[in-house]
């Protein structure tokens, strides 16, 4: 069973989907049968006629992420393929999709410098980076990956508390059964997190593939690029608010707000739980599953 790789563009981060096209491209190995289809939420042209992209969908409004995202799903679902969600602020790396192919009953997610940090004298990740961080700077990204695939095997599976889905392979048995990603969640986000929840209770776990790691720059169409200060508090209240009425206080803490996601867990009783970052185990335990 094949992939549709579904890339969502916004015309103030083209300069990072450019980054992200070139990289995917070079370091993906397509099959016969692959879809890649790229989302312009702009309206805009742009890569249009530059790259292998099977099907081109211009908006002629904005959409949200997960209304673009649910675009690439149903595509997915017409053709019976796996579904790779992929954010435009990536740079993929040599055989970064073999690891996410090793089992199709789960949510697989590649580490990236969130995940892990390197430091060399020439270069060095961190959570948020910055373009002139990596421009220029190509080869070492490439010595950090080959370095860390030499200390992780290729079977390495992690789980976290917090993971996002900046990239990640949905087989097709885990959306058919779970669905698409929920739009009342609107443009604020958070519909990642809450796809996490819905997966865990159906029994999928997300978990991390290790052996891989990915450049995410992170941020880059919301809080550490487009929005001001008070653009991302009233997008964080909104998906709070939309986590509390859905899920309840406790999923919403550990989850979806995160920040006191360890003190809460423990005054729940749930210690050795987010200790062991057994995230699938808490929101089970938590819906009585």
């Amino acid at each position: 069973m094949n992939h549709v790789f579904c890339l969502i563009s916004v015309k103030h981060t083209e300069k990072f989907t450019k980054l992200a096209l070139d990289s995917f491209f070079k370091n993906t190995k397509l099959e016969e049968g692959d879809i890649f289809v790229f989302i312009n939420n702009d309206g805009t042209n742009a890569f249009r006629k530059e790259y292998p992209i099977d099907i081109y969908i211009n908006n002629k409004t904005p959409k949200s992420f997960s209304k673009n995202c649910n675009k690439g799903f149903r595509i997915a679902n017409t053709f019976k393929k796996h579904f790779v969600i992929i954010t435009n602020d990536i740079i993929f790396t040599k055989d970064w999709l073999e690891p996410l192919k090793q089992k199709d009953d789960m949510i697989l997610i590649p580490v990236c410098n969130v995940n892990f940090t390197y430091k060399s004298p020439g270069f060095s990740t961190s959570s948020v980076m910055q373009l002139e961080d990596y421009i220029g700077k190509e080869p070492y990204l490439e010595a950090i990956v080959n370095f860390h695939k030499n200390n992780f095997k290729f079977e390495e599976l992690s789980e976290k508390i917090f993971m996002q889905m900046y990239l990640a392979r949905i087989p097709y048995k885990v959306y058919k059964d779970v669905g698409y990603l929920d739009t009342t969640f609107s443009n604020a986000g958070g519909e990642d997190m809450d796809y996490r929840i819905r997966a865990a209770i159906k029994g999928y776990k997300t978990m991390l593939a290790v052996h891989p790691f990915i450049l995410h720059f992170h941020g880059k169409s919301t809080w550490d690029g487009a929005e001001s200060t008070e653009q991302e508090k009233s997008r964080r209240e909104q998906y709070l608010k939309k986590g509390m009425e859905k899920w309840g206080e406790d999923l919403t803490e550990i989850f979806i707000k995160g920040t006191n996601a360890k003190e809460w867990a423990y005054k729940i009783g749930l210690q050795k739980e987010f200790d062991n970052s057994e995230s699938y185990n808490i929101i089970r335990i938590l819906k009585k599953c």
